[in-house]
């Protein structure tokens, strides 16, 4: 039994289903608009054609929103307690389709790595308690353990793979886009109005003292964008976890760019418990300055020399999104990332003593748009970035080799690129690729970038 269905049993076994996900019983992730939602990756896949899946709905079948409702006013809502009774059953909810997609292809979902870390953690949670104190109808008791924090859409880059929704950078040159597309579903993907866009609900008061009433019930506080620290309330977030005197028992967790870290956040930091800081970053140079545009890699390069040296208790890691422009150079990514001498970067270890990215990356698989995902890569493409992949596990185990168990059995490790392999070869999406390039040279004239210079294995796609 590989280690990926070892944990797949573990959940069972502690929770008595299949299905079983700790999330719905401890947790709410916000969208940047306000809108709730079971966790990030609902709502976030492809994996069906309803695009709101994953929000959590009110009984008048509109989404949940920090702007109009409390969390309480939802946490036990009918959409909630049907999660929780679907996954107690054996079922699986419509908005879980992406994790049980992806196991199937090999990958630790977000499912698996939360449900076994919130098991396996010292400071987490008993899972047969907290089935124990759920209700026939769904109903739990009303505390929030983990929040998922993404205050408003403001952002200082414009990632390709982003959109308005995500990052007010990108509004300027969604404007300019639209008119010019005319691939109807490159088209769909991309719409945004901003008449309809709550960039403001996390300034209502009444939001803020409905989270700081939980705080002696959180553990895990979760900042993700947009920039988290481009926006004010993030810091006095944090600073009222420590006026209240929690930070001994909060796990603090964010996904940056990495653009902004300065002297005084790190002072915060070191009196948490414990702060895991992910740095999205899909490439080195400047690919990396084309894909997270306009980031700039040498200060990005710089924070992450400066986050090497900072106390124990501060985690780093990079969080990379596997698309159509990288994966053909993860491995010299990957290079990079080894040769540069990190002492901290993705060396930590998930409970029961796990290496956490097998000391390479966290990898997330990139679904929307549809149109960058790897999936619409042409077969002899595809094996070329399979080729690339096992020279890399050559130079891996020629430069790098620890133990077989580190590189190999590791689902963080080894058996990561595989998924990803996996994944990719699992659907032929090629029918796309019209969509990818109008995409992409429409997005390059308005930038004045162009994609076939940095990339140039992908000239012939476009």
């Amino acid at each position: 039994m590989s280690d990926l269905e070892n944990y797949k049993a573990e959940i069972e076994k502690v929770s008595g289903t299949p299905t079983f996900c700790v999330l719905p019983w401890i947790h709410f992730a916000t969208r940047p608009n306000g809108d709730m939602r079971l966790c990030c990756s609902a709502n976030a896949s492809g994996a069906g054609d309803d695009h709101e899946v994953g929000l959590v709905k009110m009984e008048d079948g509109l989404p949940a929103n920090f702007g109009k409702h409390t969390p309480m006013e939802a946490w036990n809502n009918e959409y909630m307690k049907s999660a929780r009774r679907t996954m107690l059953a054996g079922q699986v909810p419509a908005s879980c389709r992406k994790c049980f997609k992806e196991e199937s292809q090999g990958v630790v979902s977000k499912r698996i790595w939360e449900t076994g870390t919130w098991h396996r953690d010292e400071n987490g949670v008993d899972i047969p308690y907290l089935i124990e104190q759920t209700k026939a109808d769904g109903t739990v008791p009303e505390e929030l353990v983990y929040l998922d924090l993404r205050l408003g859409h403001t952002c200082n880059i414009k990632c390709v793979m982003c959109s308005p929704h995500d990052s007010s950078k990108w509004v300027a040159d969604h404007k300019k886009l639209i008119p010019v597309l005319q691939d109807p579903e490159v088209k769909r993907q991309m719409q945004f109005d901003k008449s309809t866009f709550n960039n403001k609900w996390h300034e209502k008061d009444t939001f803020w003292e409905e989270m700081y009433a939980q705080i002696p019930n959180l553990k895990q506080v979760y900042f993700a964008g947009g920039e988290p620290l481009m926006i004010k309330e993030h810091k006095m977030f944090i600073e009222e976890i420590i006026r209240q005197g929690y930070q001994d028992k909060i796990l603090l967790r964010y996904n940056s760019n990495g653009l902004l870290v300065d002297e005084d956040l790190i002072q915060l930091w070191s009196r948490f418990k414990k702060v895991k800081f992910a740095i999205s970053m899909d490439a080195s140079h400047g690919r990396d300055e084309y894909i997270r545009f306009p980031t700039d890699f040498e200060t990005v390069e710089k924070t992450l020399h400066m986050l090497d040296n900072t106390p124990d208790n501060i985690q780093t890691s990079l969080a990379t999104a596997i698309q159509i422009f990288n994966v053909k150079h993860l491995p010299d990514f990957m290079k990079w990332k080894l040769e540069s001498g990190f002492k901290k970067l993705n060396n930590g270890t998930v409970p029961g003593g796990v290496q956490m990215g097998g000391g390479l990356v966290n990898m997330h698989l990139l679904y929307i748009p549809t149109f960058l995902s790897i999936q619409i890569l042409p077969e002899h493409d595809k094996q070329e970035v399979k080729e690339r992949f096992m020279d890399f596990k050559d130079w891996l185990w020629n430069n790098y080799r620890q133990d077989d168990d580190f590189w190999k059995n590791n689902p963080y490790g080894w058996k990561r690129w595989e998924a990803v392999l996996n994944h990719m070869n699992a659907q032929d999406n090629s029918h796309l690729l019209p969509g990818f390039k109008e995409y992409t040279n429409k997005l390059d004239a308005i930038r004045n970038l162009n994609a076939a210079k940095v990339f140039p294995e992908l000239a012939h796609l476009l």
